[in-house]
Parts: structure tokens; C-alpha cells; sequence
């Protein structure tokens, strides 16, 4: 919840200041469209929801439940707040976009012995190349693809053992959105995308987990070494569907 109070603030804030110049990007953006498409810059902000699977943590806390009578639920979708640089491509359809994002996603509980909390913190950054087939002065549909890259950081405490490891991945995501612009400079963005993302191989990186028996569902941990569930690498995911709402400022 205060990770959510803060991205409201911010947005809130980033309103306020926008609104304070929309005068100015709206002369821009007529004096842009008396010569056809010019180039034009935006910046957006926004959140989404991920379905992001996580098959091997969610077996772990499954583990942790039957085991140590632990009251943690599994993993649900994960959030991720995003911000973009875009480019439109004078006298096109196509348009560059830059976006870097956060991405959060955690479940706590107790048993036996203490908490039983599991959490995964990261970053993407994705390039994306944009189309817009269909557009008029309200609504821009676009279409989108891009190529990019993810580290995912996890954390698991259980009683008095923690773990912390890390991973990363390139992946693929595309989609289709649409912006719904009330002015010239301002935009309501929603966006549906699939993005690719797993990450096959974690490596520990903190925390008091020595043995496979520390911590349940967890069959390796500790140093450097890679973490194992079942014997087998525990794999982490960035991937699925991806549901999106933002604003956007053209300028």
C-alpha cells in the first residue's frame, strides 16, 4: 500500500505540473499539425498488472504450508509501474518507445518458528518498435513489439532462515493499445501486451540458508551457488499477460 500512496503522488503530481503547461504543448502541437506529422515526443507513466506464473516459489509455499503449518498464500499477478520516452516518426505511422519499468510482486504469512514471506523485485528495460494503423483527433489505436531485458531479485524468509538470490533474462513482449486524447497533450493509454520473460537459473546471494533442509521446497542454497528446488534450478518468471493503464503527454 505505500508503494501504491507514492506512485499516486507521483502521478499526481506529474498532472499537476502538465496541466500547468498545457497551454504551451497545445500551441506546439497545433503549429506541429499544420505540417503533418513532425516528429513529435511524448512521456507517459502508468501501472499494470502481470499474470506472472511462479510455479516453483508457489510449490516452496505449498511446502512451507504442510510443513511448518505456514498460513502464506501463493504468488497472485505482480505489479509493475512503468515510465516511456516515445518518438513518432515525422510523416509515418511508426514510432520508437523507450520504456524501463518496476516490477513488485510478494505474499507473506507465519508458521512454525516465525514469518514465511516470499517477495520478487525488479527492473525491465524494453526498446519498442510502435505502429498506428488507425487513428483520428480522439483515439490512436497503435500496435507494438520490442526486444529487451530483466533482472529479478527474490527473497524468501521462513522462521529464522532467509534466502535472497537474483536472476535475469532477455525476452520478447507485444501487444495492442490505444490512446484516448482529451487535448492535444493529454492522454489516457491502455495497453494489453504478452510478454516473454522467464528466467531459468537463480543465483543465491544472501541471506543465513546453508543446507536443502533450511528452508521447505528449497533443495539448495547458500554462497554463490545456484538455487535448486527438487534438485532442479528454481526458475523465476517476468512473463505473461500484461495489463496496462497510464497517461501520456505529447509535446
Amino acid at each position: 500500500m505505500r508503494t501504491l500512496n507514492k506512485v499516486g503522488l507521483f502521478l499526481s503530481t506529474v498532472l499537476l505540473l502538465s496541466l500547468v503547461s498545457a497551454q504551451d504543448a497545445n500551441a506546439q502541437r497545433r503549429f506541429g499539425s499544420s505540417r503533418g506529422l513532425t516528429g513529435d515526443m511524448a512521456l507517459g507513466i502508468g501501472i499494470s498488472t502481470v499474470s506472472a506464473g511462479q510455479d516453483d516459489l508457489n510449490g516452496a509455499i505449498d511446502d512451507a504450508v504442510s510443513q511448518r503449518s505456514a498460513s502464506t498464500k501463493n504468488l497472485g499477478n505482480a505489479w509493475e509501474f512503468y515510465a516511456n520516452w516515445s518518438y513518432r516518426f515525422s510523416g509515418t505511422m511508426y514510432a520508437f518507445v523507450f520504456r524501463p519499468s518496476y516490477f513488485t510482486q510478494k505474499t507473506e504469512g507465519s508458521g512454525t518458528g516465525g514469518s514465511y514471506d516470499y517477495s520478487l523485485t525488479g527492473f525491465t528495460v524494453f526498446p519498442i518498435f510502435r505502429i498506428y494503423p488507425l487513428e483520428n483527433s480522439f483515439i490512436k489505436f497503435y500496435m507494438q513489439t520490442g526486444l529487451g531485458y530483466g533482472s529479478l531479485n527474490g527473497s524468501i524468509t521462513a522462521g529464522d532462515k532467509s534466502l535472497d538470490f537474483k536472476g535475469s533474462a532477455f525476452g520478447a513482449m507485444g501487444g495492442i493499445g490505444v490512446d484516448f486524447c482529451f487535448t492535444d497533450a493529454h492522454c489516457l493509454t491502455v495497453e494489453g501486451n504478452l510478454r516473454y520473460m522467464p528466467i531459468e537459473r537463480n543465483i543465491t546471494s544472501g541471506g543465513n540458508c546453508t543446507t536443502g533442509s533450511d528452508i521447505p521446497g528449497i533443495s539448495q542454497c547458500g554462497g554463490s551457488s545456484e538455487v535448486e528446488r527438487g534438485n532442479s534450478d528454481l526458475r523465476t518468471t517476468m512473463s505473461g499477460v500484461q495489463g496496462l493503464i497510464g497517461y501520456t503527454m505529447n509535446f
